[in-house]
């Protein structure tokens, strides 16, 4: 009878499925909207540039239509902001990792990205940065 109790009281305290908020995910395909390097300056965005985060780790970047380099990243998402690491191999025996911060409102991507293997951003709104990146998602349509 008591364990009966327990659970009920378990049961009643717990959040409801519904009152759980869950945080959009970076994972799916996303299309390269702003590139801003350190100092302001604006890189042109091909048509076709954007990035495709995996559930596994993996990344897929493209430059152009066509044109795509897998690369990785880790996430660390319990942290405020949101952080990532960017991490590009090129085939060497030490990948180059840039530390990032993220944020995701609604189908809009932040990267907010340190110079590889410097600190990592300490706010999405700050000026101190290696580059910025906009991007929008990708929705299929049926």
């Amino acid at each position: 009878m008591n364990t009966l109790l327990v659970g009920l009281a378990l049961a009643i305290g717990a959040p409801a499925l519904k009152d759980r908020t869950t945080e959009p995910s970076i994972v799916g395909n996303w299309k390269l909207t702003e590139w801003i390097s350190a100092g302001g300056a604006i890189t042109s965005i091909a048509e076709g540039s954007g990035v495709e985060f995996l559930s596994d780790g993996k990344r897929i970047w493209r430059d152009r239509s066509g044109d795509a380099d897998e690369r990785s990243y880790k996430l660390y998402p319990k942290t405020s902001p949101a952080a990532i690491d960017l991490i590009r191999s090129d085939g060497a025996a030490n990948p180059s990792i840039a530390p990032a911060i993220f944020k995701i409102e609604g189908d809009k991507l932040i990267l907010v990205i340190g110079e590889p293997g410097g600190e990592r951003p300490k706010s999405i709104d700050q000026d101190q940065f290696y580059m910025l990146m906009r991007f929008e998602r990708i929705v299929k349509k049926d």
